[in-house]
């Protein structure tokens, strides 16, 4: 007749890979920990970075430029629309006001945005404008989007994840 008590092989086969599974099961949460951390000092680092640019944007860009986008999109394309500058009696440049609706319809005007974008634009063609709707970056530049289905100006920057350009 057989024992069914287990011998002392069976008993250090059993220490074994109980011992082995341990540790295959501490390197594995060692290994997840430093991922983890390693992945928090990243998304820390990236975060301060945004917030830097965001509060670190050049104030002439905020104030005298605009991005003019191709779709109602911020990850459609764009081109950046500038206010000219105009030289005064002294030497210094001074930039005139223009407002970013009036900018960016002159970049759709042109054709350097929009679906019949070519760069450089061809002279002497001119495109139809579409409704325009003007909203506030996280860095404080306003981005100027076409408003085909003419939507309140509020909810279509906030669908944006944009804040209204008062």
């Amino acid at each position: 007749m057989r024992s069914i008590e287990p011998t002392e092989q069976d008993y250090a086969a059993l220490e074994r890979t109980l011992l082995a599974r341990a540790a295959a099961e501490d390197r594995r949460r060692t290994l997840q920990r430093r991922v983890t951390i390693i992945g928090a000092i990243g998304l820390v680092g990236v975060a301060g970075m945004g917030a830097a640019w965001a509060v670190l944007a050049n104030p002439v860009l905020r104030d005298n430029a605009a991005y003019c986008y191709s779709e109602p999109d911020p990850n459609s394309a764009f081109v950046t629309a500038g206010a000219p500058a105009a030289e005064a009696p002294d030497g210094t440049i001074r930039l005139q006001e223009a407002d970013a609706l009036d900018m960016c319809a002159a970049v759709w005007r042109i054709g350097a945005v929009g679906p019949h974008a070519t760069q450089p634009p061809v002279d002497g063609i001119e495109y139809e404008i579409p409704p325009l709707e003007a909203c506030l970056r996280l860095d404080g530049v306003t981005a100027v989007f076409p408003n085909e289905q003419r939507e309140a100006h509020e909810p279509f920057c906030r669908r944006l994840g944009l804040a209204p350009n008062d």
